[in-house]
């Protein structure tokens, strides 16, 4: 079931939970079986600025490959990751860098949505630990609070953009704030003069938070 490499490792696991509601990752006894169940997963050892080691795992990976080669680009850009790294340090200092690049006027939107959205609700997190499942969260609260939708698929799209950035800079093995499904987007006016919208929109996550915000096999 599990493969190594020279660094990290590469593994499936599931998010089944026996009788007394304990995750049985990878003790499955369905993986043993089924092919198609649960998820691949890479875990790797990186050095933090104190000189400890901690271990990075990141899964909801479709197959045995992709995983290992999100785990190549971990380990390529492990010279500028810090596993400590807040998602409101991250956040903060990716708005710092738009500054130069785009509009004033764009930088305070982001911002708006960074500052009174976000960092209040997934900030205290590690970047490396958040997973889709912090994300449904945030979007079922939020819209059983009575945030309007397009206020708040604003800030996931702002969060996606982000995030985004964190994949191209191998800071980040893949996107959390991109579901799986590729529902039809918004109305355009919807997403006039915001961020990009993410790859797979967020309208079906968050027209199923209302029910119940479920994320499977993700870290």
């Amino acid at each position: 079931m599990r493969s190594s490499a020279d660094r990290g490792r590469v593994y499936r696991r599931c998010g089944c939970r026996d009788t007394n509601r304990h995750q049985l990752g990878t003790h499955c006894p369905r993986l043993a079986t089924d092919s198609d169940h649960g998820s691949w997963t890479f875990a790797v050892d990186l050095p933090s600025p104190d000189h400890k080691r901690t271990t990075i795992r990141r899964s909801g990976f479709p197959t045995q490959d992709a995983a290992r080669s999100a785990l190549r680009r971990m380990l390529e850009g492990e010279a500028t990751a810090d596993p400590n790294q807040t998602v409101a340090d991250y956040l903060t200092t990716w708005l710092d860098a738009k500054a130069y690049v785009l509009k004033p006027t764009t930088v305070a939107r982001y911002r708006d949505y960074v500052t009174h959205d976000l960092i209040p609700a997934l900030g205290a997190l590690k970047l490396d630990e958040l997973g889709h499942r912090h994300i449904a969260a945030y979007a079922h609260t939020q819209l059983q609070a009575g945030r309007g939708a397009v206020t708040v698929y604003r800030c996931l799209a702002t969060l996606s953009s982000a995030l985004g950035d964190a994949v191209r800079q191998h800071r980040l093995a893949h996107n959390p704030a991109r579901p799986p499904s590729s529902p039809a987007p918004p109305h355009p006016s919807a997403m006039s003069g915001h961020p990009r919208k993410p790859s797979g929109s967020w309208t079906t996550v968050m027209t199923r938070t209302h029910s119940s915000p479920t994320c499977a096999n993700s870290s």
